[in-house]
């Protein structure tokens, strides 16, 4: 099959995350204290995308100094520690005869090692398809064959069913800790995966001349489906049911206090809707810090670190619009920000910084007074976790300005130049220094460098970044399930196979939209509930995820390709009071003449590349042959 034409560039963020001096469980003595330690290290192989950038390989965002649209799903494959918690087991049982723990203890770390595998199993089976499945110490030096991918996915859900019979309902040793509803909450999220990688698996479907597809190591169907939606369904249901959990900040009527709570939930422990993650605390399970609030901190204030730049996340203007307004009853209204008073959102203009730009001049764009102003009725979610023009962050208003229109007609794009109209100084970036602009500066060198300093669009991430302070190391924790995640899980699965409760649904999408302070009520379609996924987990990687298991990566087309875009703030000094506008521009690193027909993917990168498959002589990937 012939490959599609991509962007693919080169990308190392170090998160400068703890590694731990690993040891293998059997030295570990048959003690308490012994057992607690390889527990320790086991929730370190959990490949849970902590503090992840993956939303940077869809339309919501790009890294600072590229773009890329690839298939971008975590895989893992590491048959050593799947070893390892298999050897674990089976000195539980021999710690359990020689009474060195008590059976609350067994089950509990049973429940724990049992979890941390299935997980392990899921980010095999969603990357490779279906993949040796070893449950006995030492099988792992002897895979020689792959279970189909659907009797993959059936263990890992088969594996949580046994987990949360085993685990605790209140986290013991540490909140990171699995529990119970750890154990339902990836179980409803693995069958969510697997019932609409079932549905829509022929949307990119792979022919059946490979011979993986055959043999069904990589192969789905829709007759698969109905039973992982109502598997879904019953995990959910049992977290909804229990009352255990809640939205963190509730549901308010205040887009402020809304703003507030958002803030708020990424930066420390809220246990009501903490479901399972990962602790930055260096005293508990999975400790260490983490250099994310660095990386990615605007230009005008970060921390004082170095090595891997700040100002890495760049958020486009596809996403901005995005996020809905608020009518004047606290309702939702269309958020696509308005540029034009003709309503042409819809044109795009390349290479605007270039001579031969598509800028048009006659365009009849609407003119702000403030940088701002396009944004006052958005989301509470969006002002809580993205930076915009004019927003005020850490005790300054971010300066994110891309050119400026001279009063003889010039109109100059990404350059660090000023001028002087009636004695007052104006500069084309926003600021007189690179230090007082945290966009679109020296914008023609990105790509050749590693380090990135200045968003490729107006807009950057928020989200996790403390409002206050502005630390090299950040402390505060990774919610890999947090409650909303439930009853957005919920509410698809009803929409998807009509199995659940309307009722519930209903409630559970809403219950959410009250939390970002909207009054109306909206009903459970897919339409509405993928919007709300899309926008409640904002770079915290569901996108990339629920694009793979949905088939819904972009494929190349010829008519009107996909591209990321952003708005370019130009402060107009055509008129004696100046005034902003925003037109509308593919992203500079969206290259038309480099990739004439988008970005897109092709349908074998769903499935990754069988590590070692000759040494191992695992039947490969399509992707492989």
């Amino acid at each position: 099959m012939k490959k599609i034409l991509k962007y693919t560039f080169a990308m190392v963020l170090s998160l400068g995350l703890i590694s731990c001096n690993k040891q293998s469980n059997d030295d570990i003595p048959l003690t308490r204290a012994g057992l607690e330690r390889f527990i320790s290290e086991m929730y370190d192989f959990i490949p849970m995308d902590a503090f992840n950038t993956k939303d940077q390989h869809t339309m919501l965002a790009t890294y600072s100094k590229a773009n890329d649209y690839t298939v971008n799903v975590t895989g893992f494959w590491d048959y050593s520690k799947i070893g390892s918690i298999n050897r674990f087991l089976a000195k539980l049982d021999e710690a359990l005869n020689k009474g060195v723990i008590s059976d609350d203890t067994y089950g509990q770390m049973r429940g724990e090692a049992i979890f941390a595998r299935a997980y392990c199993y899921f980010a095999m089976v969603r990357r490779y398809g279906g993949v040796p499945i070893v449950t006995e110490p030492g099988d792992e030096k002897h895979i020689s064959e792959r279970s189909t991918e659907k009797q993959t996915w059936d263990f890992v859900i088969s594996e949580l069913d046994n987990a949360a019979d085993l685990l605790p309902e209140w986290p013991s040793g540490g909140m990171s800790r699995a529990t119970k509803w750890a154990a339902l909450g990836l179980q409803s999220r693995v069958a969510l995966y697997a019932a609409t990688l079932s549905k829509y698996w022929a949307k990119a479907g792979i022919p059946s001349s490979y011979k993986a597809v055959t043999e069904k190591l990589t192969y789905m169907e829709s007759s698969y489906a109905d039973t992982y939606f109502a598997k879904c369904i019953e995990a959910c249901d049992q977290i909804i049911d229990s009352q255990r959990f809640s939205l963190y900040g509730g549901a308010t009527t205040s887009v402020t206090k809304a703003q507030e709570h958002l803030t708020e939930l990424f930066l420390g422990w809220h246990d009501e809707e903490f479901i399972f993650g990962k602790s930055y605390n260096t005293s508990t399970v999975m400790g260490g810090d983490n250099g994310f609030d660095l990386i990615n901190s605007p230009n005008q204030k970060h921390g004082t670190g170095s090595g891997a730049g700040w100002g890495n996340y760049s958020i486009t203007s596809d996403f901005v619009d995005e996020f809905d307004n608020y009518n004047s009853a606290g309702g939702r209204a269309d958020g696509t920000i308005r540029t034009r008073n003709d309503g042409k959102e819809e044109i795009y203009f390349s290479d605007i910084d270039n001579s031969s730009s598509s800028f048009d001049k006659t365009a009849d764009f609407i003119k702000y007074a403030h940088p701002y102003d396009p944004f006052s009725q958005k989301d509470a979610r969006f002002k809580a976790w993205v930076l915009y023009p004019g927003a005020y962050f850490r005790d300054i208003a971010i300066v994110a300005q891309g050119g400026y229109w001279l009063a003889d007609g010039t109109l100059e794009f990404y350059q660090p130049n000023s001028t002087t109209v009636n004695g007052v100084t104006f500069y084309e970036l926003g600021a007189d220094t690179k230090e007082g602009m945290s966009a679109f500066f020296d914008i023609a060198n990105k790509g050749k460098s590693n380090q990135s300093y200045f968003w490729s669009t107006s807009f950057g991430l928020r989200k996790f970044l403390d409002p206050d302070k502005v630390p090299d190391r950040s402390s505060n924790p990774w919610y890999d399930i947090r409650y909303a995640e439930i009853l957005l899980n919920y509410a698809e699965a009803y929409a998807e196979s009509g199995k659940g409760n309307s009722t519930k649904a209903k409630k559970a999408l809403n219950d959410i939209r009250r939390r970002a302070a909207f009054t109306d009520e909206i009903y459970p379609t897919l339409e509405n509930i993928l919007h709300e996924r899309r926008v409640e987990f904002a770079f915290e990687g569901h996108e990339s995820y629920t694009l793979w298991r949905r088939r819904e990566y972009l494929a190349t087309r010829t008519e009107n390709p996909y591209r990321k875009h952003t708005l370019v703030p130009v402060l107009d000094l055509r008129s004696s009071t100046p005034k902003y506008i925003f037109p509308r521009a593919n992203a500079y690193w969206s290259d038309v003449k480099n990739s004439p027909e988008g970005v897109g993917i092709d349908p074998l990168d769903y499935y990754a590349p069988i590590p070692n498959a000759s040494k191992s002589r695992l039947t490969v990937n399509p992707c492989q042959e």
